[in-house]
């Protein structure tokens, strides 16, 4: 064991004060303040119980427990700060059905105009028999 403690190398810690930095002091402080307050929660913990096994008034008790929680929410505020309300996600606005619909119309109406206008009419009513002659003839 001695051996050991001769080659054993302690890990350097900033004993002076001088040589902490601002952000580890306001942490030390930080820890100080809510090892008081759980300490002082406690005990106020502590007197309520004990209130509670000397049948004393509801009022005592519960004026001790009042200040049990106000200390531990001193040492932890981040816990008991009111949350912010949640607010639901903007919905963003979805065309794609609106898309589809003018697709179609488009599609539709193209359709009909063909049918209506010309191309892809009656085609009995602008040819002929000559033209059908002309067309299933067998090529020389």
């Amino acid at each position: 064991m001695l051996l050991v403690n001769f080659f054993y190398k302690r890990p350097s810690t900033p004993s002076n004060k001088s040589m902490m930095t601002p952000e580890l002091t306001d942490r030390q402080k930080r820890y100080i303040h809510i090892a008081k307050s759980l300490e002082s929660a406690s005990k106020e913990y502590e007197n309520a119980a004990l209130g509670l096994a000397q049948a004393r008034s509801e009022e005592e008790v519960y004026r001790h427990i009042k200040k049990a929680n106000a200390a531990v929410e001193s040492a932890f505020p981040e816990l008991f700060a009111p949350s912010k309300p949640i607010t639901p996600p903007q919905a963003a606005r979805d065309y794609t059905i609106i898309k589809i619909i003018v697709i179609a119309v488009l599609v539709l109406g193209l359709l009909y105009a063909f049918v209506v206008f010309g191309p892809t009419g009656d085609l009995s009513k602008t040819w002929i028999t000559e033209d059908f002659q002309k067309n299933i003839a067998y090529p020389k």
